[in-house]
């Protein structure tokens, strides 16, 4: 069966094709350059790159094109708060010294606990964190707000959580230092 194009699905499959180039990202006469985006790939080592060292890290994360990394804490980067300042300026000369920029640290302190000594341990921790960031370079902490309790009003959970990150921002403005949240 020879099925041949009419003048009228000839218009039509040429105005919908038209169309179809005057989307965003399709244009095939644009400049590209001035389109590209400006957002960039980064890395948690949470799972990736948990098993690496920091010269393993940068070496992969720059065969990757991934220019920037959040060390996640308790890894085998080592890039812990009992680390000496030798230690510290050592891991912020490796990524100075690379085209890998370090982020900062992604932690598990977290700010709902029911306990006051646990929050008040919890945000003790978090400060270490930030200095320990602001030695190796990076430029913010990741902390946890976390989840609301049963027995304990949502308000007062939310009211506390808003406390401790105020806290924990105030401090970490001394450092120059950024608070991130990671909310599941």
């Amino acid at each position: 069966m020879d099925k041949k194009l009419t003048r009228k699905d000839f218009i039509k499959l040429l105005t919908i094709s038209a169309g179809a180039l005057s989307l965003p990202g399709c244009n095939l006469f644009s400049d590209q350059k001035a389109q590209s985006s400006k957002m960039k790939l980064g890395l948690v080592t949470y799972l990736w790159g948990k098993d690496w060292d920091i010269p393993t890290l940068i070496t992969n994360c720059t065969k990757a094109e991934i220019f920037g990394v959040e060390l996640r804490i308790e890894h085998a980067h080592g890039v812990n708060l009992d680390m000496s300042k030798l230690q510290r300026d050592n891991v912020k000369n490796q990524f100075q010294n690379s085209d890998v920029k370090i982020l900062g640290m992604g932690t598990n302190q977290q700010f709902d606990y029911p306990d006051s000594a646990e929050l008040k341990n919890s945000i003790e921790v978090a400060k270490e964190y930030i200095k320990l960031s602001y030695d190796i370079g990076g430029s913010g902490v990741k902390v946890k707000p976390n989840r609301f309790h049963e027995n304990v009003p949502k308000e007062n959970t939310i009211e506390q959580i808003g406390k401790s990150l105020n806290e924990i921002g105030k401090f970490g403005a001394d450092y120059n230092q950024q608070i991130r949240l990671e909310v599941h």
